[in-house]
Parts: C-alpha cells; structure tokens; sequence
C-alpha cells in the first residue's frame, strides 16, 4: 500500500524540487495525504496537495494496472533506485520500470545525438556502444530515432541497454523502434516517469533529458546541430557533475555544429572507446571488475573479465601492442595471453608489425 502513496505523490502537479523537500520535512508520503494541515508550507502548494488528494483513487488503479501488466514501480527511497540519479536535485520520486530493474544501479553511460543523423554518425555510434556493452558498461540513450537508436542497438549486441522514454513505458515512441521497444526489457530496461497511456507530447522530451544525464556517469554527444535537444542534456549533465564527450565532425555538416562546440568548450573528444574508459571513475572500475554476469559470448565462447578489458581497446583501427600495454597496464605476458585467446576465439586478428584489429 506504501507503493500507492508514492505513485500518489508522485503524481502531484509540484515540481519535484519542491516534492523532494516535502518528503524530507514529512518522511512518507501516507503522511503528506493524511496531514490535514500543513503549517510554515506556502498557501498556492497546500492547495495543490489538498486537490490532489482526489486523485487518490486513480492512483490505485494505476497500481493495478502496472501490477497486471508486470511493470514495476521504484520509489525514490527503494533500494533499486538508482544512486546515481537521486543525487540530482529534481529527481523524480517515482519510476516506472518495464524489464530488469537490477540494471539501474551497473554502471551506466548515456550516448544522445541527432534524430536525422549521417551515416557517420550513426556507424560510429553503433560501434562505441557495443564496446561499452561488452566491457560491462550499461548504455543508457532515449530510443528516438538516429543516434539514440545506434547506442541501444550496439549496446544490445554484447551488453545491456536503458532506455528512457518521454512517453510512458507501454508506449513505442518513435513507432519505428518497435523491435528495440521489444528487444531492450530482455537485455536491460524502459523507463518513464510518466503515467500509463501517455503518448508523446514536445515538453515532455526536453523534460526526461534530466533523467538520462542523472543516470549516467558521463555523457556522449555524438552527432549534434547548435539547438539540438542532445545539448541539453549535455548541459543538465554538467549541472549535475557529469562528464560530458563529443565526437568531432566534418566542419562542412550541420550535424556536427553542435558537437565541435561542445569540444570546444571543453567536453572530452572522442575519436576512440579509450577516450571514455580513460575517464572511468575509480568506483566504476572497481564495480565492473567485482561484477561475475561479465561475460561476453560470441559462437559459444566466453570471455574473461581480464580479456574483456583488452578487447574494449582493440578497435577497427589497428592497435600496436605497446599502445595496448600502456592503456591496459597488463604484464606483457598477461596481455599477450589475452589477446592470443581473443584471436583463438574470433574476435581480433593479429597484423603485421605486433598490431592487432577487431574481426
């Protein structure tokens, strides 16, 4: 029954600003319904909570509804909320859930860009989120079209995926995305503050964007026009002390104004994976070697979580052995034996010269 007083105040016209201070003068939601005044609390927000007591009902049946359908509903104070994301000062006190709700708290990269993207954009994109999926690393993106598409569908190749709807998670937004719609709740999870049946409407895009910054460690603006809405959450990313990246473009291409700014203001260039591991927070880190579901298969053969780790910097660019050494900080002996599995496996194939590329 608690559940119901959260999805009851969750659902407060109140920004959540305000939410959150309520809930930490009054503790519990049940308590913030059945108070029936509320002293030194400003007249226009006591007005708001009384009207919206009579909506207490349909929060019930919202209840049924996402226990009929098997979506869960994580409060704020729940441990499988995301510790990441209730850090940030307008964290909502409730999501909706539909998959593993395990994956809110793996470590989590956001990857955002432009709906209309370049093939460019879109290759490269694809190729960055699987790395991530296979190191362990859980992409998170917005399932639009374009960029957003490419990280889940890269990082479902050997990893996990969280995508953040601007609609309500029993809604496909963009219809296009039906088979990702489908695919991520197996390999990760759809998650949306909004109420069931909420189909997409403009405000509500910009608005979740804080959700996709806050759950995520660091950012990744792939492709990107001055007002594209990925600015913003690379900008709620910075607000919230996260580490923004960008991936240069041609100077020519409208789709890259966005991400040569960002660049240029100081975001990390990203021409490479390694770009974004260099920056790993050390608890990340520590999280991923600690984790044992790190397996990655490919033809019925797994890989180590130590091989993982080498084949994140082996790329389609070919890598000598001592650029490997340097990033990995391996023994010699260590790596070689890791890259020798890796190629007995089919994953890399050795070049001349002790240089080493994806298969």
């Amino acid at each position: 029954m608690q559940k119901v007083y959260y999805l009851w105040f969750h659902h407060v016209q109140l920004r959540e600003v305000i939410k959150l201070e309520l809930l930490e003068r009054y503790k519990t939601p049940k308590q913030i319904y059945e108070m029936k005044e509320y002293p030194g609390i400003a007249v226009d927000i006591v007005e708001k909570l009384n009207k919206a007591k009579e909506y207490f009902d349909w929060a019930k049946i919202e209840y049924e509804k996402c226990e009929k359908e098997q979506i869960n509903l994580v409060a704020i104070t729940d441990e499988e909320y995301p510790k990441l994301l209730k850090n940030i000062p307008d964290a909502p006190i409730m999501l909706y859930v539909k998959g593993d709700i395990d994956v809110l708290n793996t470590p989590t990269f956001a990857i955002v860009g432009a709906r209309d993207c370049l093939e460019y954009g879109y290759d490269v994109t694809i190729r960055i989120a699987e790395e991530l999926g296979s190191m362990g690393i859980t992409v998170v993106s917005g399932m639009a079209k374009g960029i957003d598409g490419a990280a889940h569908e890269g990082a479902l190749r050997y990893g996990q995926t969280i995508a953040v709807l601007g609609t309500s998670v029993d809604v496909c937004y963009p219809a296009c995305n039906r088979n990702l719609y489908h695919q991520i709740p197996k390999q990760g999870a759809i998650i949306s503050e909004y109420p069931l049946n909420t189909l997409a409407r403009p405000y509500q895009f910009p608005k979740r964007n804080r959700i996709i910054s806050g759950l995520s460690w660091g950012v990744l603006v792939s492709e990107a026009d001055r007002k594209s809405g990925s600015l913003i959450t690379a900008n709620l990313a910075l607000e919230y002390n996260r580490d923004v990246f960008a991936i240069p473009g041609d100077l020519r291409r409208r789709m890259s104004l966005g991400t040569n700014e960002l660049i240029k203001k100081g975001a990390k260039c990203v021409t490479d994976v390694k770009d974004i591991l260099e920056e790993l927070p050390l608890e990340i880190q520590a999280k991923l070697a600690r984790s044992d579901k790190n397996t990655l298969k490919n033809n019925n053969n797994e890989l180590a979580q130590e091989e993982r780790m080498v084949y994140a910097y082996v790329s389609w660019n070919p890598i000598f052995l001592n650029e490997l050494l340097t990033s990995t900080k391996l023994s010699y002996k260590a790596i070689y034996r890791d890259l020798t599995q890796l190629e007995l496996k089919g994953y890399i194939r050795k070049l001349p010269g002790e240089r080493y590329v994806r298969s």
